[in-house]
């Protein structure tokens, strides 16, 4: 059993695949909180606080790391913090008005501009088994969306740009793998922070936080914190290590997540018809983890046998 885990880890694709699992969790969680506190505070609030609790988190995990958190003269990290700057603050906007599997499904749109994006600068073409993933997954996304498809509001709107810009997002982490994952999102955190700061008072918001002195409140906002940091350093060092095609595709297991906080938590009914939505959804990741390749695993015996040979 141990041995099988082992040469299934083997795999960067597996390994990078696990951890979007994570991620997905982590973000469906996230948006489940933040779904919830959305009754009791500005969404552009919520996003500054968001983003703020993740900045100290990370900042701290940089540090005691022992590594230079602050990074200043790298174009690209600061292209990847603007681009995921405007797609956290779309999709927290739509997160605060639609249910939580509504807007991850629209988000998982991302596959696919990933997958025809990441032939181009990347030069990772998608095989076989990732176009069947992603068609197995979109099939999935128009079933449980299939009550809202054609609705024009900006809510819909702006999660639909939420995917088009974390598709650039995703394309931009595999050019910085070099960077440790903390330092890419105490960078992205501590950006986004500003940048919603700046918003709340040019758009003459009411910086209002009297909705943290309820602890039940207070307690969501630092699992938002908590979550969402997890989140970014699960999906940083996902696309540090896999194919960038492969591993957007097993974002689509955060639709299934949420749907689950929609019927479990904020009591939305779901039908059959979405449910096998979910099916094909959870199926599209599960079809993307195969084995190494027989040929991989015989080399890696046969290494082991030199090695036991030598010693």
């Amino acid at each position: 059993m141990n041995s099988r885990f082992t040469r299934f880890l083997s795999s960067p694709n597996n390994k990078a695949i696990l951890w979007m699992v994570l991620g997905g969790f982590d973000f469906a969680t996230m948006a489940a909180l933040i779904h919830a506190l959305g009754k009791e505070s500005d969404w552009l609030v919520l996003a500054f606080l968001r983003m703020f609790l993740s900045f100290v988190f990370s900042l701290i995990l940089a540090v005691r790391a022992g590594l230079t958190p602050i990074v200043l003269d790298k174009p690209l990290l600061w292209l990847r913090s603007f681009v995921g700057c405007s797609a956290m603050v779309a999709t927290f906007y739509a997160l605060t008005r639609l249910p939580i599997s509504d807007v991850a499904v629209i988000t998982e749109t991302k596959p696919i501009w990933v997958a025809l994006l990441a032939g181009y600068f990347l030069g990772e073409a998608a095989g076989k088994r990732i176009w069947v993933s992603i068609i197995m997954g979109m099939t999935g996304v128009v079933l449980v969306e299939h009550t809202h498809i054609g609705n024009g509001s900006i809510a819909g709107l702006a999660a639909l740009y939420g995917a088009l810009a974390g598709a650039v997002v995703m394309i931009i982490l595999r050019k910085l793998r070099g960077l440790d994952p903390r330092v890419i999102v105490t960078h992205f955190a501590g950006t986004a922070s500003l940048t919603c700061l700046i918003l709340i008072f040019a758009l003459g918001k009411d910086f209002d936080l009297s909705f943290l002195s309820e602890t039940k409140n207070l307690l969501m906002l630092a699992g938002v914190g908590v979550f969402g940091t997890v989140g970014q350093l699960a999906m940083t060092k996902a696309f540090a290590i896999g194919e960038a095609p492969g591993v957007s595709a097993a974002g689509f297991i955060k639709v299934g997540f949420s749907a689950g906080y929609d019927v479990l938590v904020f009591k939305y009914a779901i039908e059959l018809i979405t449910l096998l939505g979910i099916a094909l959804i959870l199926g599209s990741t599960a079809w993307l983890i195969k084995p190494p390749a027989r040929k991989a695993v015989v080399e890696e015996v046969e290494e082991e046998a030199r090695g036991m040979e030598t010693g």
